[in-house]
């Protein structure tokens, strides 16, 4: 029996991919999936809307091995506007719109961003990026963060600033200063697809689908689970000591939590790998569902960046009646790290999460647990988005979770997705 301890995608893809050829037992702190935990639903015109929080989009070329397993689970997706417009203390400096024609998405700069000088500064660099970044950083002196890439290499302050950390800011939900501390090779390498445009997608029943076909061939599912602790038996056997003072002995145990959850469930004859999980740090980011129409007051893209420099993260609105039609002229919002908030009246919704920090200290604590799940004897795993390097989050966590599968079953990773 193995024991998976967390049931985001990590441990929705480990349980997935492990089911069918060994038992296992799924444990979750929710009364819920954890995936789908912050999923609500409202009654919007006569209607049951379910929102997802946060709102959760792929694209094929960026999210390989997540967009493998939607397609070999029938996880349906469907293309959604992601055209985007950055003010910078209230000022617009850039725009992306997207646009369809015979079936295919394009996407180009908004032509009035030509208007503005940063528009024009970002645009030159943008291309620059795509094009060059990768010969420059083979030639560029290593370790280096790519804040400290971008400056020695001369790109813009608006190009900086107003546009790629912002950017980045959002898709690993953190400060801006965390970004500009991020490797280097990090941020390049989520590029390396190079200058191309494949549309966003959302699974197009939403997370509880996601959740509901990763999970539905898994019979035992604990939910609230109340674990107190990890052990270790006298033969080397991982435990769970619950709460409640009773305990059960698994063959495996898969942490697909975050690392800081493992590290406090786990007892201290684990040293070494509570050693390894303290080189990873998180920081909180606050997601709002709100009615609040002065969050969004020009409605001419989907995402709405704000950048202020008395603020340490972009503000971003979702305008989710451009995503979701049943909406049906409602208006509602997802604002990620909001610099003000709405009146109670208007706020749907309120949930702070946590999100790994990703930085030089970080690579220390990927590269032990490499170590760890190289061990034959390995009987405690750890997957999750903070476990590998790289981005983007629901990416990392899928392909951290089957690999360990993979170590488990003694099979390669493209076995798994057959």
């Amino acid at each position: 029996m193995i024991a998976i301890i967390g049931s985001g995608i990590s441990g929705l893809t480990v349980a997935w991919s492990l089911n069918k050829q060994v038992p296992i037992r799924l444990f979750e702190k929710h009364p819920t999936i954890g995936m789908a935990a912050f999923t609500t639903i409202l009654n919007l015109n006569g209607n049951a809307i379910p929102f997802d929080i946060p709102f959760r989009t792929i694209k094929p070329d960026y999210y390989p091995h997540l967009y493998q397993i939607f397609a070999k689970a029938k996880i349906e997706t469907i293309p959604v506007d992601y055209s985007f417009r950055i003010e910078s203390e209230g000022e617009p400096v850039f725009g992306f719109k997207s646009y369809s024609l015979l079936g295919k998405t394009f996407a180009f700069p908004d032509l009035e961003s030509l208007l503005y000088p940063k528009g024009r500064e970002i645009l030159k660099d943008l291309l620059r990026f795509y094009s060059s970044s990768k010969s420059e950083w083979e030639k560029f002196p290593k370790p280096a963060s790519v804040l400290e890439f971008l400056e020695a290499n001369q790109y813009s302050s608006a190009f900086i600033h107003d546009f790629l950390l912002p950017s980045f800011s959002l898709v690993n939900t953190c400060k801006t200063e965390t970004v500009a501390n991020y490797p280097a090779e990090s941020i390049l390498s989520y590029h390396t697809p190079g200058f191309t445009y494949t549309p966003q997608r959302t699974a197009k029943y939403g997370t509880s689908d996601i959740s509901q076909k990763l999970s539905k061939d898994v019979d035992d599912i604990h939910f609230g689970a109340d674990i107190k602790t990890i052990k270790r038996t006298k033969e080397g056997l991982p435990r769970i000591d619950f709460k409640d003072g009773s305990s059960q002995v698994f063959e495996h145990i898969v942490f697909s939590t975050q690392a800081n959850q493992a590290r406090a469930l786990l007892g201290e004859e684990f040293g070494e790998e509570i050693k390894a999980l303290s080189y990873f740090q998180y920081e909180a980011s606050d997601v709002l569902l709100h009615t609040e129409e002065n969050f969004f007051p020009i409605r001419k893209t989907a995402l709405l960046f704000r950048v202020k420099k008395t603020e340490d993260k972009p503000e971003v609105t979702l305008d989710l009646s451009r995503i979701l039609p049943n909406l049906k002229g409602s208006q509602v919002f997802q604002t990620w790290n909001p610099h003000s908030f709405p009146e109670d009246s208007k706020i749907l919704k309120r949930v702070s999460f946590e999100r790994p920090v990703v930085n030089e200290t970080t690579k220390q604590g990927i590269n032990l647990l490499s170590e760890f799940h190289n061990d034959p004897n390995r009987r405690v795993w750890f997957c999750g988005s903070y476990s590998l390097h790289g981005i983007p989050l629901l990416e990392a966590g899928a392909k951290s979770a089957l690999q360990v599968a993979s170590k488990i079953l003694k099979k390669e990773v493209k076995d798994l997705l057959i």
